[in-house]
């Protein structure tokens, strides 16, 4: 399982090494903000070693027993103008990664346990179950959830096609925000005492 990951990651790397036609690498100066073409690059007497490399952790943990391990420019300052990413996402038993969506593309790799996965169109749902050595594609922008379906912790690696990728959880975008209660009813279908419900707890509503 190593070997096939490490592969992998050799193989998304070389095949995005385009950015670093015209200069030998611009390590992001996490100082400066974030920009559609990237941080600026830090003066090179100023690389260190650390710039290249990432352990995993702290976690951030969702609310539905499962933590996530992002490793994106903002960890691994390296990574600027690659267009690439990583990270680790552990479900505990009986847990799960709600819907969501990524502004890039997604290859999830399975390391550990099993997990459910499902991918949502308008009018399909792709759904595998995965276990080590599998891997699946979400592509960008498309609704995805995890489900840990196994007796032990689920642990699986991702890449991105974004040195930064984006997560929305369609929880937040729909309960933790100022829109009304009845609004998100009259537009979504739920009934209003249960978008409250989940208002409260995620410190939505006006």
């Amino acid at each position: 399982m190593n070997t096939i990951l490490i592969l992998f990651f050799c193989a998304l790397v070389s095949s995005t090494s385009h950015a670093g036609n015209l200069q030998e690498f611009c390590v992001a100066d996490l100082k400066d903000s974030d920009s559609p073409s990237g941080y600026h690059c830090k003066p090179p007497n100023t690389v260190t070693a650390a710039d290249f490399k990432h352990t995993f952790g702290p976690g951030i943990p969702a609310p539905t027993k499962s933590t996530l391990y992002p490793a994106t420019v903002v960890q691994v300052p390296a990574l600027n103008g690659l267009g690439i990413s990583a990270g680790r996402v552990e479900i505990e038993k009986g847990g799960s990664l709600p819907l969501h969506t990524h502004a890039a593309n997604e290859i999830l790799i399975m390391h550990q346990g099993e997990m459910t996965v499902g991918l949502l169109t308008p009018t399909r749902a792709y759904v595998n179950k995965l276990k080590p050595g599998d891997l699946t594609v979400f592509p960008d922008g498309l609704q995805h959830y995890l489900v840990n379906s196994g007796n032990e912790k689920a642990v699986a690696f991702a890449t991105y096609s974004s040195p930064n990728p984006r997560i929305d959880f369609l929880y937040q975008i729909l309960f933790a925000n100022n829109v009304s209660a009845n609004t998100i009813a009259q537009t979504t279908f739920l009934d209003e005492p249960q978008v409250r419900k989940l208002q409260a707890r995620f410190n939505g509503g006006s």
